[in-house]
């Protein structure tokens, strides 16, 4: 941890590391639902992401409590806070996801179920890009650019998988209400990587206030 702040910065860039964690096992756990070929599993597997989302957003209002308490200066407080916000969406992001194969009940189709695996697999890689560059945002800010440019890379890949599903979605013999609806779910779990990617851009303007 660097040796230019205080006391008080330290505890919140910790608990910011634990968000920055808590959110990965979010999306972790949402891949084990969308890898979960038993659909009898599938509301115990929404349950545990909707733990962990509740975990990540628990730790995210103890770091916001630090930060009101003074920690860092106002500006970089604020930009700070909107970073974890943001992250936190992620999280949201993911739950919302496992509603709604748990919620609505989803029968996924087999013929799609490795592009979905694949789909979550790579906006998981998003996240763990963004990840890199959010925790190194505080000590090396040329590895945190770095790592600012493969999460837009990882999150282009997702977006290639996204049109590749719904193609293939579309082309099966299924009414056109399902189609719909696993048109739909894709959107959500790509939308892990487009978030990513967002929050990616909100951090690497934070470096270029932090350089001037």
């Amino acid at each position: 941890m660097s040796l230019f702040f205080g006391k008080k910065e330290q505890v919140v860039i910790e608990l910011f590391r634990q968000h920055l964690d808590a959110v990965e096992n979010t999306i972790v756990k949402l891949q084990d639902l969308i890898y979960e070929e038993k659909k009898e599993k599938y509301k115990e597997l929404a349950e545990e992401v909707r733990k962990a989302e509740t975990t990540a957003d628990q730790i995210r209002r103890k770091a916001e409590l630090e930060m009101y308490s003074g920690a860092f200066l106002p500006n970089f407080r604020g930009d700070l806070l909107g970073t974890i916000e943001a992250l936190d969406r992620i999280a949201n992001k993911a739950e919302s996801v496992a509603d709604e194969i748990d919620l609505q009940d989803l029968t996924i189709p087999k013929e799609i179920h490795e592009n979905l695996k694949a789909l979550i697999s790579k906006s998981l890689e998003t996240y763990k890009a963004l990840k890199e560059a959010a925790k190194e945002m505080f000590e090396d800010f040329e590895k945190a650019s770095q790592m600012i440019v493969e999460t837009e890379r990882f999150e282009h890949e997702t977006d290639e998988i996204e049109r590749s599903t719904i193609r293939k979605i579309f082309s099966l013999d299924i009414p056109l209400a399902e189609k719909i609806q696993l048109k739909d779910l894709v959107h959500r779990i790509a939308d892990i990587s487009d978030t990513s990617e967002d929050v990616s851009d909100r951090i690497q303007i934070i470096l270029y206030k932090r350089k001037v």
